[in-house]
């Protein structure tokens, strides 16, 4: 008797590479805004080289809000500072035009600050209010 070969098949899962789901495109490009609220000064006099202990703080439970770079007089995002003082929005890829609320116990809120934001990347801004120390 005369032996035959077995051919066989044998699946193996789990043993090839295996590429990580790529993100879905979002039509027009969608970018992350972070702002970042500092307040100062904080000491009444500055040192050179800066104390430490004197570098601006953050600002929790700010306001911030996003208008269009264009002008308009409209809201695109809002958001609240975090303990960090720190705060993120998502949007569309563009200029824009961030501001802050007023904060109790610290002066006028700061001034507007311009800016880009690029699809898939995060752009940082910082926005600064002024304890009125001097």
């Amino acid at each position: 008797m005369r032996a035959l070969p077995i051919i066989g098949l044998v699946v193996l899962t789990g043993c090839l590479p295996v590429s990580p789901p790529r993100p879905t495109p979002v039509p027009g490009g969608v970018g992350q805004l972070e702002i970042h609220a500092l307040a100062g000064p904080v000491c009444p006099v500055e040192s050179e080289p800066p104390d430490p202990e004197c570098a601006p703080r953050p600002v929790p439970r700010a306001s911030v809000f996003v208008q269009p770079g264009d002008g308009r007089d409209i809201l695109v995002a809002q958001a609240t500072t975090d303990a960090r003082g720190v705060a993120a929005v998502d949007l569309p890829a563009g200029e824009y035009v961030v501001l802050g609320g007023d904060v109790e116990g610290l002066m006028a809120g700061p001034q507007a600050v311009r800016v880009l934001v690029t699809t898939h990347d995060t752009t940082t801004v910082e926005l600064a209010w002024d304890t009125g120390i001097r």
